[in-house]
């Protein structure tokens, strides 16, 4: 046992990490739902559901009394963050008012609630519930209502929002709800539930919502009417004086339906505004006759004749434009409305005639890309909910821009590519490929590949664009498609006179290959693009699917291609099958780097090309990478490299390029979607965030002090015959570090001494051992406390 105690190598070195993330001032994103509730006679306390890992925002907003209404910043709810995982899909939101307290759905079914003061969630019910209402009937009593596979639940909630579930719960529903919306009548207190799941189902209650009993029944209205119709039926709400109404759209146009007798005549009404329909209406709680909002219009209802004008939000001034998503009255004041916004959240202080944005906080904006001019002064971002253009970056504030939609194309935003180091000038992308000279004042649509001869699909999306900076002249655009189709790489070489495809695999125009990235280079006095495509699964025929890398050499007058990762072109001498998602060009210009994922072994990789050497792909290191990942996000800085898998962002010091360290670990489920090298930025689904080291040589020398003890599951695990143990201390602590095998006796000490505060890790070589089960064990005393935790690896062999 001596010897093999003497023969156990022990390595020690503290690990790279990034700095905190600093949020960028970009804020916004696709709202879910909207609801608030009155803090008091002045003041309005608003929740927003978010299309993000960062799911539910509140804010307080001075809504009531005779001043200008003024809105406070949003901030994410403690419960319902990004490192909770409720993700992107809550939809139903109901508060309550004594307690404060959110009741949401959770995409798994689950209804909960939290309050801004809680970093927790209390489930009510779990696992099929598909809507939820409540009615603040008095400070100290409210209703609960919601649907599950068993109908219509009820009960009461105390002032600390303690649901008690009704004895005559639950109430039968001859049909499953599957996307409710609940309505109390002003006029008869019945509750009104709609489904609009397939067709337009309206259930009402034979009591009074606060008169419940076991011989409670529920009835359908009749909406033949409406069913007869090929519209596609999206909302409903009950009016004040018991006219109820249902909003919805014919695919290109908005339409709205009402009965006054409840369902025996409908009238349907078209609003002669267009585009799609929101998910519900908002309609203020008193009043005759009364405005009704819908979408993104808004008209005033009179039931004694119909409705009047409909307007769009926004008719006589706005910051950006409307979109077909939820509205909301607020509760203490009805000229308050509060709407989706093709940025984020947008408000109305006049009923709905000016709009303005109230998104700051919203850190829900999905950003895709990110350009930068060299000075590091300006840049432009894509992003699902736009374009956003910032100045003044290097100083310590910097100005962004409210969402640009060119040409007010609300479409998703891919990409985005400056033309050459003019801030002004700037391609970007979604379905189509916009360029603006003077700072996004003005654009010009320039190419989309939904016209003949190629008919992309209204799914295909513009994922790179790439100038040559030699020649600003020569501009390439890769498209993507989802699902069962492949996209395309499309050139122009004048300046955008004229536009071709360029073929990588296909032998036609149309359907070639889903491109992800593309770069250039400079090589033998020619222009070389390198163009990263998907491998894809779902293209039955193999010999059909695009793969890896392509090279298109523009000699300035013709292109040629080549499959740039078959076995002719690797150091290896076999054929690379990869998905390419990013790639890098070194800032000496004579290597190039691409990272994704080895479609054959399904692990994560990083190849590169040194032009001026070998000129053939080969593979850097895995080490340190999980067993089985993919890299959507590459990156090269001063001295090292980045790349995001996951939710984490690793680093390999090309000083000593021998491992990937784990820099920095995002919430789980967050989607980083770009790295930007500027120090480092890094575009999620949450969000820009700033990861600056305030080093020159580089973000891996900076030293961050941890808040806990941690000790960490051993990587690799199983392994073979070496691992590494990684822990961090908040403070001086004496520290050892054990190894024990599985009958509890010690193998090896590798730590036992003092230590200062920081993050460590140890490599630990097992060669001379046996293959089995070992244990290390942590045992740390200092000033933060005593820590002991134990952890079981498996040797290999």
């Amino acid at each position: 046992m001596r010897k093999i105690l003497l023969a156990l190598l022990v390595n020690i070195s503290v690990f790279a990490q990034l700095s905190t993330p600093t949020p960028e001032a970009v804020y916004g994103g696709r709202i879910n739902a909207i609801t608030s509730i009155p803090l008091n006679s002045t003041q309005t306390r608003v929740f927003v559901a978010t299309e993000s890992a960062n799911s539910i925002f509140y804010a307080d907003m001075n809504t009531g009394g005779s001043g200008t209404p003024t809105f406070g910043s949003f901030t994410v709810m403690p419960g319902a963050g990004d490192d909770d995982g409720y993700g992107s899909n809550i939809r139903k939101l109901s508060a309550h008012k004594k307690s404060s307290s959110l009741f949401f759905v959770t995409q798994t079914g689950d209804l909960v609630n939290t309050n801004p003061s809680s970093s927790s969630v209390t489930t009510v019910s779990s696992g099929s519930v598909t809507g939820v209402h409540i009615v603040n009937f008095s400070d100290s009593l409210s209703y609960l209502f919601f649907t599950d596979g068993t109908g219509l639940r009820f009960g009461t909630l105390d002032s600390a929002a303690t649901f008690t579930e009704d004895t005559n719960s639950p109430i039968s529903i001859s049909s499953t709800v599957i996307k409710p919306a609940f309505y109390v009548s002003p006029t008869d207190k019945h509750l009104y539930i709609a489904d609009f799941n397939s067709s337009a189902i309206i259930y009402t209650t034979k009591d009074k919502y606060n008169a419940f009993t076991s011989s409670t029944t529920t009835s359908t209205v009749n909406t033949s009417a409406l069913t007869a119709t090929s519209y596609h039926w999206t909302a409903f709400a009950v009016g004040n004086d018991g006219t109820l109404f249902v909003g919805g759209n014919d695919g290109s146009a908005k339409y709205v339906a009402y009965t006054k007798d409840g369902g025996g005549t409908w009238n349907i009404v078209s609003t002669g505004v267009s585009g799609g329909s929101g998910a519900n209406f908002a309609i203020p709680q008193t009043g005759t006759p009364y405005m009704v909002y819908f979408s993104t219009i808004y008209a005033q209802f009179d039931s004694s004749t119909d409705f009047g004008t409909w307007n769009t939000f926004g008719n006589a001034g706005m910051e950006t434009h409307p979109n077909d998503g939820e509205v909301f009255v607020d509760r203490l004041n009805d000229q308050v409305i509060y709407m989706t916004t093709d940025q984020g959240l947008g408000v109305s202080i006049n009923g709905g005639s000016v709009i303005k944005e109230i998104d700051d906080g919203i850190t829900a904006v999905q950003v895709n890309d990110f350009d930068m001019n060299a000075s590091k002064t300006a840049g432009w971002l894509a992003s699902k909910s736009g374009i956003r253009h910032v100045t003044d970056y290097s100083t310590s504030s910097p100005i962004w821009s409210n969402a640009i939609y060119p040409n007010n194309d609300g479409s998703q935003y891919y990409s985005a590519e400056m033309i050459g180091n003019d801030t002004n000038s700037v391609y970007v992308g979604s379905v189509r490929v916009y360029k603006t000279t003077d700072g996004g004042t003005n654009w010009t649509r320039v190419f989309t590949a939904e016209s003949s001869p190629y008919s992309f699909p209204a799914l295909s999306h513009v994922k790179a664009i790439e100038v040559n900076s030699t020649n600003n002249n020569i501009v390439l655009a890769g498209y993507y498609i989802q699902d069962m189709d492949q996209g395309g790489l499309f050139y122009t070489t004048d300046g955008d006179t004229t536009w071709n495809q360029l073929l990588l695999r296909a032998s036609s125009t149309g359907n070639d290959v889903d491109v992800r990235d593309i770069i250039f280079t400079t090589e033998g006095g020619n222009v070389v693009a390198y163009i990263g495509v998907e491998y894809d699964e779902t293209i039955t025929t193999v010999s059909d699917r695009g793969y890896s890398v392509y090279r298109a050499e523009w000699d300035g007058s013709s292109w040629t291609v080549r499959q740039d990762m078959d076995s002719a072109y690797t150091s290896s001498g076999s054929t690379i099958t990869a998905t390419i998602n990013d790639l890098a060009v070194s800032t000496t210009g004579d290597t190039v780097y691409a990272a994704g994922v080895d479609e054959i072994s399904k692990k994560a990789k990083v190849y590169y090309k040194i032009l001026s050497g070998t000129n053939k792909w080969e593979e850097l290191t895995v080490l340190g990478f999980p067993s089985s990942s993919e890299i959507k996000a590459f990156t090269i800085g001063v001295d090292t490299l980045y790349c995001a898998i996951d939710n984490v962002i690793y680093s390999l010091d090309l000083s000593s390029p021998t491992s990937w360290e784990s820099a920095y670990l995002y919430p789980v489920g967050t989607k980083i979607n770009v790295l930007y090298y500027d120090d480092l930025l890094v575009g999620t689904g949450t969000g820009l965030y700033g990861q600056h080291s305030g080093v020159v040589t580089g973000i891996k020398d900076e030293k961050i002090t941890p808040n806990s003890f941690r000790l960490n599951q051993n990587y690799p695990n199983p392994f073979n015959p070496s691992t590494k143990i990684s822990y961090q201390l908040p403070s001086v602590s004496r520290v050892t570090l054990k190894i024990y095998d599985i009958l509890g006796r010690e193998v090896v000490t590798l730590i036992n001494k003092e230590q200062t505060a920081g993050n460590y890790k140890v490599n630990f070589d097992a060669s001379r051992l046996s293959s089995g089960v070992y244990f290390y064990r942590l045992i740390a005393t200092g000033g933060a406390g005593n820590f002991i935790e134990t952890k079981k690896m498996i040797l290999l062999k």
